[in-house]
């Protein structure tokens, strides 16, 4: 039996998992500046194999400095119910965290970690900003620090009156849902990413054939091309395959993430295990849950799957909200409601339900109208009469965007628990515990006077909800409502 209560260090394979990753690091930063000297034509080939292996050995040697900097200061141990953290090579810091504080306990373990049978553990609180404390550890001392974390655990659950209802089980989620819940996803943002790369490309190499002996060649080679490249089926060809690259680098994105996902369910804890590659797990503690947020479309509705995401403090999950843990997949959104909510969440009575008014659809069109405006004069007064198509087709989807905004926006108030819907072309649903609720507000615009509309506001210490344009007497109803459920 390990004894946490004496100051250690973490073990010897884990120097070399922090040099790897500062190799990689240093590798990463200097690649660009090594390729640009390996090329360099007034260089021989003596002098290359020279300085590949002079910059290897540099690299190699500051990444053992830095690994050693990093590791010989840092001490862990467990006293009082806390884990004690100390740091610093020139400046100590001691960090303490509260075993029973801790929010989500996050493990991964890619090449490395496997190969030296050792796993990354990261520590997140309320307190901390993004990741408190990672340690890595071997599979004995993980696994005894463990029980020492849930018993501390133990002792806070028996202090809270509630008790989550789910039956003690192991699930294996299907790779094949995983797969058809990524096409199920918006890819416009990744669309307009990779457009944005290659528009930068293309300024760089401007840049070179401008200042460049081999510029009259490109000229005389571009107005060659002039009549070929203007095609619009060659436009539309090149979209495609743009659109299926950045399709398959999503999909390959998620499959490399969350592949092989397991779930571990008792009555106080859900432990989600994933990855192809690099496995990673996410431990979710059943009262430290504030939201949970469940996205369908409209193929995923008709599929059966749905996007799920398990929300704790702003401060416990990642600063990145790409970076939370997600489900895709097989909609599961039934089974962690009944663990979260309880068996009998469904047949909860709605109280008072309220839906948005047109007020939702101005806030979510005004912007982008103003923008189009803007454009389309810029377009008309140059001459570009040809372009005035481009802001007016994105004045159609803005349109239709804020559209669908107004129509999905409500809160509806059950006995024991919130559901307020929003999204866009796709139907979002967070579910909130009275509990959980932390700050309401109302307020009121100067139209008010003549829409009599108002708007309702709620925060969880994780997660932060504006309900736009709803009647004042709902208004007032769901604040009265919400006050006394917290009192």
């Amino acid at each position: 039996m390990i004894d946490f209560s004496k100051p250690k260090r973490m073990s010897l394979s884990a120097l070399f998992i922090i040099f790897t990753k500062n190799f990689k690091s240093l590798f990463g930063a200097f690649v660009v500046l090594f390729l640009i000297k390996m090329f360099d034509s007034d260089i021989s080939l003596a002098k290359r194999a020279l300085v590949t292996l002079s910059s290897f050995g540099a690299l190699t040697a500051v990444a053992f400095v830095t690994a050693l900097i990093a590791y010989m200061p840092k001490k862990f141990y467990v006293s009082d119910g806390n884990l004690i953290f100390s740091h610093g090579l020139f400046h100590r810091e001691t960090s303490t965290i509260p075993l029973d504080r801790v929010h989500t306990l996050r493990t991964r373990r890619g090449l490395w970690y496997r190969l030296f049978e050792m796993r990354g553990i990261t520590f997140d609180t309320i307190a901390s900003r993004g990741e408190e404390i990672e340690l890595i550890l071997d599979e004995t001392e993980w696994q005894q620090l463990l029980q020492v974390i849930e018993r501390e655990e133990k002792h806070e659950v028996q202090a809270t009156v509630s008790e989550p209802v789910a039956p003690v089980h192991s699930m294996n989620f299907d790779n094949g849902s995983l797969i058809a819940d990524a096409l199920c996803q918006n890819h416009l943002k990744g669309f307009a990413i990779l457009m944005g790369f290659l528009a930068t490309i293309y300024d760089s190499v401007n840049d070179f054939l401008d200042n460049s002996a081999v510029y009259d060649m490109a000229v005389d080679t571009a107005d060659k091309a002039e009549g070929f490249l203007s095609s619009i089926w060659l436009l539309a060809g090149a979209a495609v395959i743009l659109y299926i690259v950045v399709l398959a680098l999503w999909i390959g994105k998620i499959f490399m993430r969350y592949a092989n996902m397991t779930l571990d369910c008792d009555r106080r804890l859900l432990t989600f295990s994933y990855g192809l590659v690099q496995r990673s797990s996410s431990r979710f503690a059943f009262d430290k849950v504030c939201s949970l947020w469940v996205k369908r479309n409209f193929l995923e509705k008709k599929w059966g799957l749905a996007t799920i995401m398990l929300k704790q403090a702003f401060n416990a999950t990642s600063l990145k909200d790409d970076d939370n843990f997600r489900m895709y997949g097989r909609d599961n959104s039934d089974f962690l409601l009944k663990w979260w909510l309880g068996e009998n969440y469904a047949d909860d009575k709605v109280l008072i339900s309220a839906v948005s008014g047109r007020g939702v659809f101005w806030a979510s069109f005004l912007f982008p109208l103003v923008l189009c405006i803007i454009a389309a004069v810029i377009l008309y007064c140059t001459g570009a009469y040809e372009w005035l198509i481009v802001p007016a087709i994105f004045l159609i989807f803005f349109m239709l965007r804020a559209y669908m905004a107004r129509r999905r926006s409500k809160i509806v108030l059950k006995e024991s628990y919130i559901e307020i819907y929003g999204g866009y072309f796709a139907e979002n649903v967070s579910y909130v515990k009275y509990e959980d609720v932390e700050v309401v507000r109302k307020t009121r615009t100067p139209l008010a006077r003549w829409s009599h509309r108002a708007s309702i506001a709620l925060a969880t210490s994780g997660t932060g909800f504006n309900v736009r344009s709803l009647r004042e007497k709902d208004v007032e109803k769901i604040y009265e409502m919400l006050l006394l459920n917290k009192l």
